[in-house]
């Protein structure tokens, strides 16, 4: 086993989830104690049949409208060969572009009764907000079938980033990846070489606040389909790696994003990465404080999911993203919860309602309102791309 720069014994830093045929341990019900008390241990739980069939099933065919009618309109689920044109940014990283998910079932999973349950569960907190974020798409890169060509073919360039690894914080000075919340910290996202300076912020709370993360898997998503790997249990050690290893947490506060914090290639924590494959409709949560990314996909078949996070409303970083309720699908009704989750609400306590009447983020409206246009621009370029293509006569 390795050794920590300082002489730690990496091997006493993990604490290896059992697996079974499917993927990691699954619990069913999140106010389960022994899913609490695993989560409490390995830093990470996975709660199963949150979404129904018929959910999974709406929420994929949300991932192709989006791809049609933000991307590509002549992208076809069912033939690859569309699968190259004009795919979005960020597909390196196993990420469906830099766009906002807001179709109508992607918007009713973050008002889901049972995933709000399950985080209620963890972070033993009923105040609770959601974030607006992304979805998560791996093409296949072997054995795939091409109609057009009657026969399979592989393709390598399809491959996502492979050994990525990262922690969501600089645990050096407790700044947080904020994505899908409005930030409320000055500065933020500001490079600096004076991590005094970030720690006294009492907005950078990443090491002394429980934060969570979690993806939601829309179809099986199998250890050889790519996905999500981590290093379990991390959590009770990353104070002492944040004091071994002082000279990358320095670098991330000097980075364009000083909010992540890359692992470097030759740590020996890397030895004890695992890939966790999970079922349709099931919810993987972790801890903020693992290192964590995704590996890529070496099959024919797909890996679709949700990045899907809450937080609680007492947490000083975070507030709801500022959306208009104007910005979400006609056909999506939202719930008594979804109303407080997505922060059209105030919940009950003195402090949620002292938040619900804060003035908002000014950096982040302006960044709603670009978006927002992006959204009406992109869609009316795959409007008028739809109109103007050829139409082609069936041969007799």
């Amino acid at each position: 086993m390795g050794r920590f720069r300082h002489g730690l014994d990496s091997s006493k830093i993990v604490a290896v989830i059992p697996l079974i045929e499917h993927g990691p341990n699954i619990f069913i019900g999140a106010g389960h104690t022994a899913a609490k008390a695993f989560f409490e241990k390995h830093g990470i739980v996975v709660v199963a049949n949150v979404l129904t069939e018929q959910e999974c099933q709406r929420s994929v065919d949300d991932v192709w409208r989006h791809l049609q009618e933000l991307f590509n309109p002549d992208i076809d689920r069912d033939k690859p060969e569309t699968w190259d044109s004009k795919w979005p940014s960020f597909s390196h990283m196993g990420i469906l572009g830099n766009t906002r998910w807001l179709y109508p079932q992607a918007c009713d999973n973050r008002q889901n009764v049972k995933i709000y349950q399950v985080f209620r569960t963890l972070f033993d907190d009923h105040e609770l907000i959601t974030n607006v974020a992304r979805a998560g798409l791996m093409r296949p890169t072997k054995d795939i079938y091409f109609p057009s060509l009657g026969k399979t073919e592989d393709r390598e360039n399809w491959k996502t980033m492979s050994n990525w690894l990262h922690l969501d914080m600089n645990p050096l000075t407790g700044r947080t990846t904020t994505y899908g919340f409005e930030y409320t910290a000055e500065s933020h996202f500001q490079p600096s070489d004076d991590p005094l300076s970030a720690q006294n912020k009492s907005t950078n709370n990443g090491m002394r606040v429980r934060k969570l993360q979690a993806i939601l898997a829309l179809v099986d998503c199998r250890e050889q389909d790519g996905g999500f790997h981590t290093v379990p249990g991390f959590q009770h050690y990353i104070a002492t790696w944040t004091k071994s290893n002082p000279k990358v947490c320095l670098r991330s506060n000097q980075s364009s994003d000083p909010t992540t914090t890359q692992i470097p290639w030759d740590d020996p924590i890397r030895e004890h990465i695992q890939c966790m494959p999970i079922r349709k409709g099931s919810l993987l949560v972790w801890d903020s404080r693992l290192p964590h990314g995704n590996y890529p996909n070496s099959s024919n078949q797909m890996r679709i999911i949700q990045y899907l996070h809450m937080a609680p409303i007492a947490d000083e970083a975070l507030r709801p993203f500022p959306l208009l309720k104007e910005d979400l699908p006609e056909t999506f009704q939202l719930t008594e919860l979804g109303e407080k989750l997505y922060g059209f609400k105030s919940w009950e306590s003195d402090l949620a309602q002292h938040r619900f009447q804060e003035q908002k983020n000014p950096e982040i409206l302006c960044q709603v309102n670009y978006e927002r246009f992006e959204r009406a621009i992109m869609k009316d370029r795959c409007d008028t791309e739809k109109n103007t293509s050829p139409v082609v006569e069936p041969t007799s």
